[in-house]
């Protein structure tokens, strides 16, 4: 006589953030994601005894709980897997951007990339992996410019005018276009936490000549809306 064990089937649960958005939230596990507008994280609803796997699309910031015996997975798509035992890191990994972000605020983690190399970081270290090419590169970064944003701040630290674009683009949910028709290259240094992006983009001009026009958002057939529309200049 013989006993079975019984199949499994785990259950999966999914938070969605809406672009504009910032939302903290607490794991089966006790760890907690801070996760940045736009982005999505599946995990199951109990963990296993022998790991923990999540799966991330967009960016996050982790507090992971130690458990020696239960490594935490962070899975990116066409990207890396981090994972680590216990610490805070941010992974950003947007499925529309080249690159794959990792980011290591205190303790250590492990960076398993698409080829299976493993790569340690220490704190204060970034891992930047290209989607495109498997090319890796690591650095030393200022860990709060890039975890600010659970704060509600927006720190640039010499940013290109794309770069700031594109991250006001999903801090404030709307569709920012610009074109660069002095084919010049400005970089900033600047904090906002509470200015509008009227005000942000008044604090560019500054520096540069940059014109914008303002779309509304536009009721479609569906009667969903279409995003507010900035199309924004350099001469």
């Amino acid at each position: 006589m013989y006993f079975r064990t019984p199949t499994v089937h785990e259950k999966y649960a999914e938070v969605a953030v809406a672009a504009g958005s910032v939302v903290r939230y607490e794991l089966p596990d006790g760890s907690v994601a801070w996760l940045n507008a736009g982005s999505r994280l599946r995990y199951p609803t109990v963990f296993r005894s022998d790991n923990r796997n999540v799966e991330l699309s967009g960016e996050a910031y982790f507090e992971v709980q130690a458990d020696r015996e239960r490594p935490f997975y962070v899975h990116t798509p066409d990207g890396p897997s981090v994972y680590v035992y216990g610490t805070k890191f941010n992974v950003a990994a947007y499925e529309g951007d080249d690159c794959v972000e990792t980011v290591l605020e205190q303790g250590k983690v492990n960076v398993v990339i698409p080829n299976r190399e493993t790569l340690s970081l220490l704190p204060g270290e970034q891992l930047l992996y290209t989607r495109a090419t498997g090319e890796w590169s690591r650095s030393q970064v200022d860990v709060y410019e890039k975890v600010a944003w659970k704060d509600g701040k927006l720190i640039f630290r010499n940013a290109t005018l794309e770069d700031i674009f594109k991250r006001l683009a999903r801090h404030f949910n709307v569709e920012i276009v610009f074109n660069n028709h002095a084919q010049k290259e400005y970089r900033y240094r600047a904090t906002f936490r509470d200015e509008t992006l009227a005000q942000i983009l008044d604090y560019l001009a500054r520096s540069a000549t940059l014109k914008w026009k303002i779309e509304e958002a536009a009721q479609q057939p569906d009667d969903t809306f279409t995003k507010k529309k900035i199309t924004v200049d350099l001469y």
